[in-house]
């Protein structure tokens, strides 16, 4: 049997739950979220679930409207979050696995 090999963080399913943390911390609703970013509900519906990727277009749209750090997005670096969005985000993460 093939071994699986592991995820990398840019991947749909593995970048979601730091998509919703940056959300939540920002304090919008999917709908007004994805309103504003530009795409349509449905699509963000799936982003957020991992079953579509965010393009980079997306991602360059969070950032320019809440300065959410694209390698957070991406990687899951913390350290480009702005301060006050970086405190609730850890915790929204931390929410999410518990």
């Amino acid at each position: 049997m093939a071994e699986s090999k592991p995820l990398e963080p840019w991947e749909p399913v593995v970048l979601a739950p730091r998509l919703i943390a940056a959300r939540e911390a920002i304090g919008l609703n999917k709908a007004d979220f994805a309103d504003m970013i530009g795409i349509d509900r449905s699509s963000y519906t799936k982003i957020e679930k991992g079953e579509k990727p965010l393009l980079p277009r997306e991602a360059s749209k969070i950032f320019r409207l809440f300065r959410v750090d694209l390698n957070y997005l991406y990687l899951g670096e913390l350290g480009g979050l702005p301060p006050h969005l970086s405190s609730k985000v850890i915790a929204n993460l931390k929410k999410a696995t518990s």
